[in-house]
């Protein structure tokens, strides 16, 4: 059955801590509407400006409310990596996933390849790869996946839908989920396992909808639904997507996730508004198919 997974957002306080209070709030809320699973520590939710304790610390506020988590534990110091992973066995999760080692250059393939089979080695749970090549200057692509050997799944971050369908070509064992939350019809569509999707954090019962309708292949439907996410995606990578999420959960979902962590700034109040009338007409729309409430 194909899955809706949210990347957290992580909200902050105005002193720079995580609320958790806050995060509780919002991992409740995306699974009372119907997500499937919380991916903790992903980009959205600013995990490479995280400390390994931050990332615990995460992990343990989303597991007072559901087991059903991927806990990201990737970075560039591997013993950190390691640390998490290990510690992660006093939770019973779904699995822990890494991103690439990023940063550095022309690093050899069979680097890559160990990283990952290091953290199979002393994972107690499944591993999934999180590839996302723009953001980590590496592509761990299918092929790579294959010789790796031990994944049982992967996040692919990138707009080729090939590149995705790859991994189960190559892999057809591995649960192969898109990164892209323009292609959660066309994912679902080609019996891939499902969407990681950034826009789920402030539009989870649209997402939810579009995944049961593209699995009812109900398309022109599912699409209609689609093409409404997608102009909100577009909007908010106006302002800044990362920053952007913070406004839009808000504004949709109806409470405060406080403040993203610098570099990544708050929009200011100008852009809020801005960022607004942008859906507001969309929102509107959504009431009226009954997929949002008043």
């Amino acid at each position: 059955m194909a899955e809706i997974i949210t990347p957290i957002i992580t909200p902050f306080t105005k002193d720079n801590r995580i609320d958790k209070e806050k995060l509780k709030i919002h991992a409740e809320n995306l699974i009372k509407k119907g997500i499937d699973k919380i991916f903790v520590n992903g980009t959205t939710g600013l995990g490479p400006s995280l400390s390994p304790e931050e990332k615990l610390e995460n992990l343990k506020v989303v597991y007072d409310i559901t087991n059903r988590i991927i806990f990201q534990v990737g970075g560039l110091n591997l013993e950190e990596s390691i640390k998490l992973a290990k510690l992660s066995k006093d939770y019973d999760i779904v699995g822990i996933a890494s991103y690439a080692p990023y940063y550095y250059p022309r690093m050899p393939e069979k680097h890559l390849v160990k990283y990952f089979k290091t953290l199979c080695e002393i994972s107690p749970h499944p591993v999934y790869l999180y590839n996302y090549p723009s953001a980590t200057g590496k592509d761990i692509d299918a092929k790579i996946a294959k010789e790796i050997g031990c994944l049982v799944g992967v996040k692919d971050t990138i707009e080729n839908i090939i590149h995705t369908l790859d991994y189960k070509r190559l892999n057809p064992n591995m649960k192969v989920y898109s990164g892209s939350d323009m292609l959660i019809t066309t994912v679902i569509s080609t019996g891939l396992d499902g969407s990681v999707a950034a826009g789920s954090n402030y539009l989870p019962e649209v997402t939810v909808a579009i995944k049961k309708l593209a699995m009812e292949k109900r398309i022109d439907e599912a699409l209609k639904l689609q093409f409404l996410h997608d102009e909100v995606i577009e909007a908010s990578r106006i302002f800044g997507s990362l920053s952007s999420n913070y406004v839009l959960t808000k504004y949709f979902q109806g409470y405060d996730l406080g403040y993203p962590r610098p570099p990544i700034f708050p929009l200011d109040s100008e852009e809020e508004k801005q960022l607004i009338s942008k859906v507001e007409g969309i929102k509107a729309k959504l009431i009226e198919l009954k997929i949002l409430k008043q």
